[in-house]
Order: structure tokens, then C-alpha cells, then sequence
């Protein structure tokens, strides 16, 4: 059996560059946010990289542990304002995770700045790493020119030898060769010696098994996205304070979830038609496969198309009559979406879970799934992001490259889990950032955290409607959200969670079959026609389907208008189609071409095909 990787620490004082040699050793230059201003680190960041320098040693695979700053004796937290006060207690808790680091460590790097010489606080810090027995290696950081040759001197008084002290200038890449080729050597050390298992505390820094999604935690400050993060993983990974704004770089993690035997869906190459070649082979077999619709689709498209059947249509934009049929329509699934939501989050049989489930869902494949042939387990990999504030509030330079990560890891994202404080309700930036992941079409999750504490507010069914109500005109959208209700603290609610990650997942990984979807979608513009009024009025007619897409769901419909659909019935197809297909949780998009563009894609890749032969 393989040994584990090695794991390497970073510790050090407050601002003395070991989140910027961090990133040198990661050989990625913005990894972890970087400036002059002490603090700015605060959670432990990890890092998986190959150290592979030295020829004559193998490569070796480590896991780097980034660390805020670290006083060794916790500080008085009393301060002359709050912002003093926070800050003190913002070190107390990084001291807590820096010595976490440092008892889940096999190397520590201690950085310290070669510009100030050895402080008593270095000299403390190095006492308490020698009580701990964990190798260490001296970095003086900040050696930026040969002018400061033999300041590195004074750190000997730190009890080290020549070979345990480096001097390296993470700004500018000094020195940090030899470090790595340190670190090689002894990570190949480590990998021979005797087998060593994973420290609890890693739990959550690498997959266990194949990532299927990337998972995005978002929401205003001190909603309590940190909280969940640790929930998942098993782990302290990230943070936690109930000061709003402690999670300042986003912090990744992995967790499993159990798929069952719908996990091979998603290894399953689903063979979407990105090009005229696939769109061609696809559309012959729907024709050779659903004769019965195809023909039907194609005589009432030819129907629509004789000019003769539409003189004194140019009048009309709409026609009343079939309007108010698909209003109807709409009404009737914005109940039943609202029913939906009611259940969700005030269903009185919520599920309580219990340290032991939750304990459970960490073990995961690794002692549940033995048994069985095949792994149905798959994991996944979430960040939490920094709170993000409405930008005329957004202070500095720290908080606004926080707020760019923050969007950056909405953008790397395929679901979006929304943390929103109950106590609270939803605001603005709540509003914008939910809206910022359906325009870049991610799924979303809303997860309404403290719910607990409403019960008081909401003493009936009748307030707790009026409460619902003001909820959903507040974000549109989650006519086809979930909504989960959680208590992340309490570890409440996490199985209706995952069970909402896992099909939101799936869906993004569904292909629709071209007949059922033909077959539905000519059902649905037949049951409710409607008046498409571009270049002289006609009814609506669909001519074929085509599912390009999964994440999110996007199909493209060949019709005999695909200008002047009226809005709200483009709101009923993409309503009608999530709902008649159960894509959870997921924006649905719709690109309209002309039935003429289908015939000349055919055409092409015909010609194309015979060219071929």
C-alpha cells in the first residue's frame, strides 16, 4: 500500500510572506490573497502540488497547509474600539488553527522575516514547535538582494542547524528552489518509512473518490456558510466566529455523497449535439424512431406555412382567447410551486439529524460502500466564500479582492448553494448574487439557515404564508429553487440538503431522449397555441427539439417564428419543460432558430457526410 502524502505547515508570525511563499511553493501566484497588512490570512488554506526538482529522487506529492498568524499565548481581547476588539479576537482563533496545523503537520516551515532579526516571539513560537516533537525548517523570508548577507545569522539563536535554515524572497523567487529540493527529499523520506494514516483533522482536503461537481457557498456575512462548510467535511476546515466578514479567501474542501446506482449517469458520455454532424445523425433518428410525431410535427408546422391560412392575422399580437389558456397555466404552476416551497420549509416532521448521522455521512466510502462491487459513491468538491456586502460598502483593497474570489468561485461553479439567515430575510445582495448564478446558468439551492428562530414570529399557518408569500416576490426564481431549511449549528436538516445536491447534480448530467422530448414539447404548443407576431403574425409552431446542453438544460428549437414569442409564453415552455421533466433546481434556457436554418444544417452535413464516403 502506497503511503499518504506528506503534509507541510506554514507557520509564523503576522506578515512575515507565508501566504506569498505559499504560493511560490504552489507554483500559483494568487492561491492565497496576499498584502502588507497583518491578518489577512486567516483560515488554513491547503494546497496539493508535485515537488519533482531534484532528478535523483522521486517525485513527491504534498499537501501544503497555509496558516493566519500565530502567537503561541492567546492576547487579551479587550480594545480601545470594535474593530481593535474583533481583530484581537479574529488572532485568538487563528492561533487555535495554526496549532491545528502544527499537530496535523509532518514538516513545519517557520517563516519568519530576516529584515527584523529573531524576536522573543519567534524564540516562542520555535519553543512551542519543539514541544509538539514535529520536525521544523527555518524560512527567513524577505531576503531580497545579497545587501543582506548574514542578517540570517541571528536566527541561530533559535537552537538550529546550518541545514535546517533557508533564507528566501517569496516576492521575488530567491532561494526558493533550494527549499523545494529540501522538501522533495524529505517527503521521499517520509513516503518509504513506515505507513502512516491521515490525521483527523485533514479530513476534507483531498476526493476520496472521482469529483462529479464543484459546489459554491455564497451568501451575505455571518449567515453562517463557514459553519456548513465544517458540517460536510467533517472537519474544522474554515473559521468560524459570530464577528460578520472572518472568512476572507475561499476556502475549499471535498465530502461524498452516496449516488446508488444512478452514479454511473454521471461517467455516461451523454453525446449532446454540439455540431451540425451530431445534430444530423441525431435528427435522422428521431425520424426513423418516432414516425407517428415526426409526421405530425411536420404536417402542422406545413399547415402554419401556407400563407393562405393566415390573411388578417398581421393584426394581431397576441390572440385574447389563447392567451388567457396559457395564463391559466402559469397560475396553476406558480400554486403548486408554492405549495411545494410550503412543504419545505414548514413541513412539521423535520428531519433532526443526530451526530451520529452526521458522523455517518463522513465515513462514507471508505467503510459504508465496501461491501458492494461497485463504488456508488462520488465526491464533492465545495467552497465557502467570503460574505459579500453591497459594493458602496466594500472596504479596501483586502475585502474587495475577497469580493472578486467570492464571484470567481460562483463563476467555477455548476451548483450554488445560497445561505441566507432566516432571522434576517433575503436582501439585496442576497437578491443579485442568486440572480448573478442564473444568469451564468448554475443551479441554485437556497439553505435558511436559523429557521429555529421564527417559530415565535410565525405562530400560524397564516402568518407563516403571508411570510412565504413576501419571500417568493422577493426572488422570482424560487418558483423552481428548493428551499431548505437547516440549522448548521445544530447539525439540522443536512439529509434534505445533500438529498437536494444529489438530483440537482443528476439533472446536470441528464440527457432528455430526442423522441420523449419531441412528443412533449408538440404537446405543449398544440394544447396552448399562441400568436408569434415578426414580419407578419403567425402561430407558433415547433418543427424539432434538440437537447445541446445539461448544465444548466438548454435545448434548441427549430420553429417557424423565432422572433416575436410573447414573454410570457416563452416563461410557460421553460416552466412546462422543467416541471415535465423534473429539472431541479436549475435555470432552463431556450434558443429559437427557423425551421429553414434546420433544412440548411441538414443540407450541409448531408453534403458533408457524402463527401466523406
Amino acid at each position: 500500500m502506497k503511503n499518504r502524502s506528506m503534509v507541510v505547515s506554514l507557520i509564523g508570525r503576522p506578515n512575515v510572506g507565508k501566504s506569498s511563499l505559499f504560493n511560490r511553493l504552489m507554483q500559483k501566484q494568487h492561491k492565497a490573497i496576499t498584502h502588507d497588512q497583518p491578518g489577512v490570512t486567516r483560515d488554513r488554506h491547503y494546497g496539493i502540488t508535485t515537488i519533482e526538482d531534484l532528478q535523483d529522487v522521486d517525485a513527491a506529492d504534498i499537501i501544503l497547509v497555509d496558516t493566519g498568524g500565530f502567537y503561541p499565548e492567546r492576547i487579551d481581547e479587550r480594545g480601545r474600539n470594535s474593530e481593535e476588539e474583533n481583530a484581537n479576537k479574529f488572532f485568538n482563533i487563528m492561533t487555535d488553527h495554526a496549532r491545528m496545523a502544527i499537530g496535523e503537520s509532518d514538516l513545519v516551515l517557520f517563516v519568519v522575516d530576516v529584515r527584523e532579526g529573531a524576536l522573543p516571539f519567534d524564540n516562542t513560537i520555535a519553543d512551542y514547535i519543539r514541544t509538539t516533537k514535529k520536525p521544523f525548517l527555518v524560512v527567513a523570508n524577505k531576503y531580497d538582494s545579497d545587501k543582506q548577507a548574514g542578517e540570517e545569522i541571528d536566527f541561530y539563536s533559535l537552537g538550529i542547524d546550518s541545514d535546517e535554515l533557508f533564507t528566501t524572497s517569496a516576492t521575488h523567487g530567491r532561494g526558493v528552489t533550494f527549499l523545494r529540493e529540501k522538501i522533495q527529499r524529505l517527503a521521499s523520506e517520509f513516503s518509504n518509512g513506515a505507513l502512516k494514516s491521515m490525521p483527523e483533522i485533514s479530513k476534507g482536503v483531498t476526493p476520496r473518490e472521482e469529483v462529479v461537481s464543484k459546489i459554491a457557498l455564497i451568501g451575505a456575512p455571518n449567515a453562517g456558510k463557514s459553519t456548513l462548510l465544517n458540517l460536510l467535511v467533517g472537519a474544522q476546515r474554515a473559521l468560524v466566529s459570530d464577528i460578520a466578514g472572518t472568512t476572507v479567501d475561499p476556502i475549499e474542501g471535498f465530502f461524498d455523497l452516496y449516488f446508488g446506482k444512478e452514479a454511473k449517469i454521471l461517467e455516461e458520455d451523454q453525446g449532446f449535439s454540439s455540431n451540425d454532424g451530431l445534430l444530423f445523425k441525431q435528427y435522422e433518428e428521431f425520424r426513423r424512431n418516432n414516425a407517428d410525431v415526426y409526421q405530425q410535427m411536420v404536417d402542422s408546422y406545413a399547415i402554419e406555412e401556407d400563407s393562405d391560412k393566415n390573411v388578417g392575422m398581421e393584426h394581431f399580437e397576441v390572440d385574447y382567447e389563447l392567451t388567457t389558456l396559457v395564463t391559466e397555466e402559469l397560475d396553476q404552476q406558480r400554486s403548486e410551486s408554492f405549495d411545494k416551497n410550503y412543504d419545505q420549509v414548514f413541513n412539521e416532521e423535520s428531519e433532526e439529524s443526530s451526530e451520529e448521522e452526521i458522523t455517518l455521512s463522513t465515513e462514507s466510502s471508505e467503510t459504508v460502500e465496501k461491501k458492494e462491487d461497485d463504488n456508488h459513491w462520488r465526491s464533492i468538491h465545495i467552497i465557502d466564500t467570503a460574505g459579500i456586502r453591497r459594493q458602496k460598502t466594500v472596504n479596501g483593497f483586502i475585502e474587495s479582492q475577497s469580493v472578486y474570489r467570492s464571484l470567481r468561485s460562483i463563476t467555477e461553479s455548476d451548483v450554488v448553494i445560497v445561505m441566507i439567515d432566516a432571522t434576517n430575510g433575503i436582501g439585496h445582495q442576497d437578491r443579485r448574487l442568486i440572480d448573478i448564478s442564473l444568469e451564468k446558468g448554475k443551479s441554485v439551492i437556497v439553505a435558511l439557515n436559523k429557521m429555529d428562530l421564527m417559530r415565535e414570529q410565525l405562530p400560524d399557518e397564516a402568518a407563516k404564508r403571508e411570510w412565504l408569500n413576501n419571500l417568493r416576490r422577493d426572488i422570482p426564481w424560487l418558483d423552481f429553487c428548493d428551499i431548505i431549511t437547516i440549522s448548521a449549528k445544530h447539525n439540522k436538516g443536512m439529509k434534505k440538503l445533500k438529498e437536494a445536491l444529489k438530483k440537482t447534480i443528476l439533472v446536470r448530467s441528464r440527457n432528455i431522449p430526442t423522441g420523449e422530448l419531441n412528443r412533449f414539447v408538440f404537446d405543449l404548443v398544440e394544447r396552448n397555441p399562441v400568436i408569434a407576431k415578426s414580419q407578419g403574425a403567425k402561430r407558433f409552431k415547433v418543427k424539432y427539439t434538440s437537447m445541446i446542453k445539461s448544465g444548466p438544460p438548454t435545448f434548441l428549437m427549430f420553429t417557424n417564428k423565432s422572433q416575436g414569442i410573447p414573454e410570457h409564453y416563452r416563461r410557460y415552455l421553460v416552466n412546462s419543460i422543467r416541471s415535465g421533466f423534473k429539472l431541479y433546481n436549475t435555470p432552463v434556457h431556450l434558443i429559437f432558430r427557423t425551421g429553414n436554418d434546420l433544412a440548411k444544417r441538414m443540407k450541409k452535413s448531408k453534403m458533408a457526410m457524402m463527401l466523406n464516403d
